[in-house]
């Protein structure tokens, strides 16, 4: 029985691929690098974020990186966009009594401002952001939340949620709503694959009886 949902928030809840997109050319434009096309950044983009650099042969300080996105990624604040089913599916998730927390590496500031532009706020019991590596992080998270590892699963859309979630010992629902492709999430080898968040509460449902995996994977 399901009693958490450890959500990633970029490509799960919020569809701002488009905003990401354009922060990160500006702050590469800050540290004097040319700006990607799309294509680039997509192969290009990974988690964590210091691996992104180092695929472009930069190194940052983590720290002045996170300053210079809390301070240009408002400006696309008009092309966010949540993804259609996510406020439905977290007041259904609330209603059943089963624990939502976000864990991400988006900068906190950013992601409160967001949770409230949304719409979302009273619909997660803890949001934690600015983790540059998530991997590091869970499992104090899991302890701070009093999570059950057994009884929870962990909703993301990058080849990091799934490592991060296996790091936990926690059964990984990978979404291909956000950032990384099919191909590279099957690489992964997550417990469950689905389209998006939309299709959560039926997988939740199922996994209370037989050949769940087959059924999630179809």
């Amino acid at each position: 029985m399901i009693k958490a949902v450890i959500f990633d928030w970029s490509g799960v809840l919020s569809d701002d691929w488009e905003a990401c997109f354009r922060t990160a050319n500006d702050v590469l434009e800050e540290y004097g690098h040319r700006a990607l096309s799309e294509k680039e950044f997509r192969e290009h983009y990974e988690l964590p974020w210091t691996n992104f650099y180092k695929n472009l042969n930069m190194e940052v300080d983590i720290t002045k990186e996170y300053k210079l996105w809390e301070k240009k990624f408002p400006k696309y604040y008009h092309t966010l966009k949540q993804f259609p089913a996510a406020k439905g599916v977290l007041e259904l998730l609330k209603k059943k009594g089963v624990k939502v927390v976000v864990l991400s590496s988006h900068c906190q500031k950013l992601l409160e401002e967001e949770i409230v532009q949304d719409g979302f706020e009273g619909l997660s019991d803890e949001g934690d952001a600015s983790n540059a590596d998530k991997r590091d992080k869970v499992e104090e998270f899991v302890s701070e939340n009093g999570i059950e590892k057994e009884n929870t699963i962990f909703v993301g859309d990058m080849c990091h949620d799934i490592e991060t979630a296996r790091l936990a010992g926690i059964k990984s629902v990978a979404v291909l709503s956000g950032y990384d492709t099919r191909e590279k999430l099957e690489r992964e080898n997550p417990d469950y694959i689905i389209e998006g968040v939309g299709e959560l509460p039926a997988l939740i449902e199922k996994m209370g009886g037989k050949n769940v995996r087959v059924a999630a994977n179809s």
